[in-house]
């Protein structure tokens, strides 16, 4: 959910529309398309809870530059002040959520997901070679900030979070996340930027595709198993929604060469 490492040397009017174009695309694939009819919420339910959605999603993009300031520079261990800007962010991201009456246990975890993944970020793009684990955590945190639209849309609703439907949607975040680096590997890689399938290749080479092949495998089969918990009349028009959101952008695995090589160190990588 990064921006472009140019963002810093950017013209105003592109430090502003860049980051609404992309939370417009992100705001688009899964607020509009996934959780608003996972949830089958009526026209005005949804017109309710759009524009704060939108607007949550607006900012992540707009603060993510701290991730792009750092990027060479470990956090954790120079104590810069671009450290204590997280917190900073975070805390300011509670209160106005609180001050809304949208703040929940759900959404504080998404909160706190958020800072464990530009944390581990930082780690990975600015140290040595990040090992298959530090990956995949990594994929599995990536989508916090669309979890934290997710679980806001309870709040704004007056809603009890759905836990259920949270877990439901967890591993169909994370396959999509994983189908958008398939997507982009091509570009990514050859630019030098961090994406799931250029370490997979440094870390396993040809193997790559089938390695990250049974990871998929691992996380459809997590989906599937709790679609089967949910009640009979809903398990199919959730499996057909969920997938739509997914499967397009994994197909691509099989397309990827399997020698692809960065040139520059892994920088971080740009959610579009």
């Amino acid at each position: 959910m990064n921006k472009s490492a140019n963002d810093s040397a950017a013209p105003p009017d592109r430090i502003l529309f860049e980051p609404a174009r992309k939370a417009g695309r992100i705001f688009k694939d899964y607020v509009l398309d996934l959780y608003f009819p996972a949830h089958a919420l009526s026209w005005w339910q949804r017109v309710w809870c759009a524009p704060l959605l939108f607007l949550v999603e607006y900012l992540v993009y707009r603060v993510d530059s701290v991730t792009e300031r750092s990027q060479h520079i470990d956090l954790e261990v120079t104590r810069a002040a671009d450290y204590d800007t997280l917190h900073r962010y975070k805390a300011a991201f509670a209160r106005l959520l609180r001050g809304l009456g949208v703040h929940s246990d759900a959404v504080a975890a998404q909160l706190d997901a958020g800072e464990q993944y530009v944390r581990l970020e930082n780690r990975v793009t600015s140290g040595p070679q990040p090992s298959a684990v530090e990956v995949l955590r990594l994929v599995e945190l990536r989508p916090s900030d669309v979890r934290l639209l997710h679980a806001m849309i309870f709040g704004l609703l007056r809603r009890p979070a759905d836990q259920r439907m949270l877990d439901l949607l967890w591993p169909v975040e994370v396959l999509a996340d994983i189908g958008n680096d398939i997507s982009h590997a091509s570009g990514d890689i050859a630019a030098g930027r961090f994406n799931t399938y250029g370490v997979f290749l440094r870390l396993y080479h040809d193997e790559a595709p089938q390695r990250l092949r049974t990871e998929i495998e691992h996380y459809e089969r997590l989906f599937h198993e709790r679609l089967a918990e949910l009640p009979p009349g809903r398990r199919q028009d959730l499996k057909d929604l969920c997938e739509r959101r997914y499967r397009p952008l994994i197909r691509g695995l099989t397309d990827l060469p399997t020698a692809l090589r960065p040139t520059t160190s892994p920088q971080p990588e740009e959610k579009s």
